[in-house]
């Protein structure tokens, strides 16, 4: 339980910061603490068994969107840009701990 936490943790963490990294650059402006609600949200609901990462992105996206009124592909770059480096981020942690 405890190493899942860790990786739950470091996922909002890395997320969070690409998020706020991406709309930076991006023409999406965003507060941390909407970052912060937006990528939370997205990783409890990634955590569903089976459909949990789809429904994740699609989150994402309808968050997203809604919060920063960007445009779509802003969107997309922005949600695979995070979703890249989390993932890069959370394997580094999985084998780091093995």
């Amino acid at each position: 339980m405890g190493f899942l936490a860790i990786i739950f943790a470091v996922d909002v963490l890395i997320s969070t910061l690409c998020v706020w990294l991406a709309s930076k650059v991006s023409f999406a402006s965003l507060e941390p603490k909407i970052i912060a609600f937006i990528v939370v949200c997205v990783s409890l609901v990634s955590m569903i068994p089976s459909v949990g990462w789809i429904l994740s992105i699609v989150l994402f996206f309808y968050l997203f969107v809604k919060a920063a009124s960007c445009d779509l592909i802003d969107a997309v770059w922005v949600v695979l840009f995070t979703k890249l480096f989390s993932f890069i981020a959370v394997m580094l942690v999985t084998k780091l701990a093995a």
